[in-house]
C-alpha cells in the first residue's frame, strides 16, 4: 500500500524545504564556510571525479521539485525504496550486550600477543626496532624546516581588516513599527527577529513569560492543532524560534528586556512566514488545560537537570538578581525563583486553571503591539524590497499600544547570605560565590569570584 501512494506530500515538502535551506546556508556548527565546502566536495574529490559537483545543487533541486510537482513522491521514492530496503540481499543484525570486563579483556590479549611476538624476536632485531621507533618519534617532535612551512599559503596580519566589518544598515517605519534593513547576500534566504519590549508587563507576571513564549509554539491555534502547525511551519519556513532575552542597558541601572522571535524562509516565502509569526502570536488559544500542564512538567525537568548539573550558573543568577534589575528579571525567569514558581503553578493550574489562562492572554496583551515591536531583516536588497508588504500587512495585524502602563521595574533579592541546598546523586558540589558592582566608564559591569569544590562520595 505505502509502495503504491508514496510519502505524505506535506512530509515531502517539508524535506524539501529543509534541505534546500540547508544547502543554501552552508552551515554545520561553527565551523567555517569555506571548510564546509571542502567537506562537500570532498566525497566526489578523494575519487578523482568533480570536486564542484556536489555544490551544484540547484538545478537538481529545481528538477526534483517539479517531477514530485507532476508525479508525485512515489516516482522517486517508491523506486529506491524498493530497490535498497525491500529488495536489498545484503543486511545484518546486529545485537550488542554490555561487557564491563571488555576494555581489560581486550587489553590482556593485546599483551598477550605483543608478548608473543616479542619473544620471537632476535636480539638484533629488537635493537633495530628499538631505534626505528625512536627515530620516529624525534622525527614527529622535530620542527619542519622553515622552508617547508614557507611553501604554502600563509597569511600575515596585513590580510586582515583593521576595524570590524561595517553590517549595512537601514532604518525604516513602516504602519508605526520600527524596521531595520540589512541588505546582505543570503542565498536567497530571509531572516528575520521581531522583538517585543516588555516593558508594560506587570511584574508579578514576569516568571510566566518562558511559558508563554513555548505555549506560543506548542498550544493549538483557532484552526489547527499544534502538531499541525509544527507541519505548516517545516513545509514553509527554515524555522520559528520564540524565546525571552533580559541584559542591561550600558551607563544605565536599568532593563533591557524583550521577547525574541525569529525565523527564516526561502525569499519567495517570505508571505508564508509572516501569516506564521502572526498565527503564533495572535491565534494561539490558552485553553487547552492538560496540554499546559505538560509544558510546566518539561520545564520543572530541565530546571532539575540544571538545579544539579550547573549550580554555578544558578548561584551566579542569584547573586545578580541581588545586585541589578536585569539580574532579578532573568532570576525569575531562569534561576532559583523560577523553580519555586513552576512549584506553585503545578498546583494552580489543577485548582485554579481560569486565572492561569487569563494570566497568559494578558501577557500577550501587554507585549504584542506596534508601539513595543521592532522587526530586524536581512537579506538582498531585491528580496528585502519584495518582502515589506508583508512585513506591512503583519504590523497592520498588531494592536497600535498595550492596554497597560509602562513600568521602570527596581527590585531586587535581598542582600543577605544565602545558602542553597539541592539533592543531588553520589558528587556532593560546593559553590562559593562573592559577587559586586564595577563602575568604570565605559559602563556597568558584574564581577564574580567563583571556589568550587567537589566531592566524590555523600557525608
Amino acid at each position: 500500500m505505502f509502495m503504491k501512494r508514496g510519502f505524505d506530500a506535506d512530509a515531502v515538502e517539508a524535506s524539501m524545504n529543509m534541505m534546500e535551506i540547508s544547502l543554501r546556508e552552508n552551515v554545520i556548527g561553527s565551523v567555517p564556510r569555506g571548510l564546509c565546502l571542502m567537506l562537500r566536495s570532498i566525497d566526489k574529490w578523494i575519487y578523482d571525479m568533480d570536486p564542484f559537483e556536489p555544490l551544484k545543487y540547484e538545478k537538481s533541486l529545481m528538477t526534483l521539485e517539479a517531477r514530485i510537482r507532476d508525479e508525485g513522491s512515489k516516482s522517486d521514492f517508491s523506486p529506491l525504496i524498493q530497490k535498497f530496503l525491500l529488495n536489498n540481499p545484503h543486511r545484518v543484525l546486529v545485537e550488542m550486550q554490555p561487557d564491563p570486563q571488555m576494555a581489560s579483556c581486550d587489553e590482556a590479549v593485546e599483551k598477550k600477543i605483543l608478548n608473543k611476538f616479542k619473544a620471537s624476536m632476535t636480539e638484533k632485531e629488537l635493537a633495530e626496532l628499538a631505534h626505528a621507533t625512536q627515530e620516529l618519534r624525534l622525527k614527529q617532535q622535530t620542527p619542519h624546516p622553515l622552508e617547508a612551512l614557507r611553501s604554502g599559503p600563509i597569511l600575515s596580519p596585513q590580510d586582515f581588516p583593521k576595524g570590524p566589518i561595517p553590517v549595512p544598515t537601514e532604518v525604516a517605519c513602516i504602519n508605526g513599527g520600527k524596521v531595520l534593513k540589512h541588505d546582505i547576500f543570503t542565498h536567497d534566504v530571509l531572516y528575520t527577529d521581531i522583538v517585543f519590549h516588555m516593558s508594560s508587563l506587570k511584574q508579578e507576571l514576569v516568571p510566566l513569560v518562558p511559558l508563554f513564549c513555548k505555549s506560543l509554539l506548542d498550544m493549538n491555534t483557532k484552526d489547527m492543532s499544534f502538531i499541525e502547525l509544527h507541519q505548516w511551519i517545516g513545509r514553509k519556513t527554515g524555522g520559528i524560534s520564540i524565546d525571552a532575552m533580559v541584559s542591561d542597558v550600558r551607563c544605565k541601572e536599568d532593563l533591557c528586556g524583550h521577547i525574541l522571535i525569529r525565523g527564516k524562509a526561502m525569499a519567495g516565502r517570505a508571505k508564508h512566514l509572516f501569516q506564521l509569526v502572526n498565527c503564533v502570536l495572535q491565534e494561539v488559544q490558552f485553553t487547552d488545560q492538560q496540554r499546559f500542564k505538560q509544558l510546566v512538567f518539561e520545564f520543572k525537568a530541565r530546571m532539575q537537570n540544571l538545579l544539579g548539573g550547573s549550580g554555578h550558573k544558578i548561584t551566579a543568577s542569584r547573586m545578580e538578581a541581588k545586585l541589578n534589575v536585569s539580574g532579578w528579571v532573568a532570576e525569575q525567569m531562569f534561576g532559583i525563583s523560577f523553580w519555586e514558581f513552576l512549584q506553585v503553578l503545578e498546583r494552580k493550574v489543577d485548582q485554579n486553571w481560569d486565572e492561569v489562562s487569563s494570566s497568559l492572554e494578558e501577557i500577550r496583551k501587554s507585549l504584542i503591539c506596534k508601539e513595543n515591536c521592532i522587526i530586524n531583516l536581512t537579506a538582498e536588497g531585491k528580496n528585502l524590497t519584495k518582502s515589506l508588504k508583508f512585513v506591512s500587512k503583519f504590523v497592520d495585524m498588531l494592536p497600535c499600544n498595550s492596554p497597560f502602563p509602562k513600568t521602570t521595574r527596581t527590585a531586587r533579592l535581598p542582600s543577605p547570605n544565602e545558602a542553597i541546598i539541592i539533592p543531588t546523586p553520589v558528587i556532593i558540589k560546593f559553590f562559593f560565590l562573592q559577587g559586586s558592582f564595577i563602575y568604570n566608564v565605559g559602563g556597568l559591569f558584574l564581577t564574580f569570584t567563583f571556589y568550587r569544590l567537589i566531592m566524590l562520595e555523600n557525608l
